[in-house]
Parts: C-alpha cells; sequence; structure tokens
C-alpha cells in the first residue's frame, strides 16, 4: 500500500520536476530556430554543431515525435554517439528536433535516420538536410 502511493506520488511530481527542468536553461542555451510560416528548421547554434559544419560535416536537422525530457534526448544522443558517421549530435528539447552534423565524406538516408531514431522509441516527422539549416 505504501509503496503504491510512493509511486503515486512520483508520478505526480516527477512531470512537474522536467518541466521546471526543461524551462531553467542557462542563459547560453539556444533553440533550434522553426519557421512556423514554413516549418522551416535551423541548425540549432550549439559550438560542437557549428565546429563540426565548418569542419566539412554535412547537416540534417529532424524533427521528432515524443522527445519530451532529458531521458529522450539521452536516448537519441547514445544512439546517434556512438555512429562512426556522425560528427556532433545535439536534441533541442523545446523544438523537438534531431540536430546532426556528419563526418566529411558520409552520409545517412532518411530510411536509416528513421530506423535510427526508431531504436531509440521515437518517430521522425520531417528531415531537412543542407548548409541552408546554418544560420549566420
Amino acid at each position: 500500500m505504501l509503496r503504491s502511493l510512493l509511486i503515486i506520488a512520483m508520478m505526480t511530481i516527477a512531470p512537474i520536476a522536467v518541466a521546471q527542468d526543461q524551462s531553467a536553461h542557462g542563459s547560453d542555451y539556444k533553440a533550434t530556430t522553426i519557421d512556423h510560416e514554413t516549418d522551416a528548421l535551423y541548425l540549432s547554434d550549439q559550438p560542437e554543431l557549428i565546429a563540426a559544419y565548418e569542419a566539412g560535416g554535412d547537416v540534417i536537422v529532424a524533427k521528432v515525435l515524443g522527445v519530451v525530457c532529458d531521458f529522450c534526448a539521452q536516448a537519441m544522443k547514445k544512439t546517434f554517439g556512438r555512429r562512426e558517421d556522425v560528427a556532433a549530435v545535439y536534441v533541442d528539447l523545446d523544438a523537438k528536433t534531431l540536430n546532426l552534423v556528419l563526418n566529411p565524406g558520409y552520409e545517412i538516408s532518411d530510411d536509416q535516420l528513421a530506423k535510427a531514431v526508431k531504436k531509440s522509441g521515437y518517430k521522425i516527422k520531417n528531415v531537412q538536410r543542407g548548409a541552408a539549416l546554418v544560420q549566420n
């Protein structure tokens, strides 16, 4: 009985803690920009992504369904961080996007990307690629 009450209490409190954590990003946190008129995505302004892009990597930004917490982000970072074709990965929780920069000379098809995201437990809504995703 006590265990059941504890579980219910944790299920009630945990979403509040996650929401507070997500809204308390540091001042250096910069979300992926989304142009809501066109649903265009842009690469998140993270130093590791920009450095990998400047080193010659190709850019991929994917809108991912169901990404809501740090555990979601960690699952995808773990999946993509181990791949030799990925130079940098960042999951933007506010924009619900997966930001990838590939190592020069590597490619990931939309099908391969969708399978890897599915392995993490999520689905892709749309994928955009190319240098046009990098804001100056």
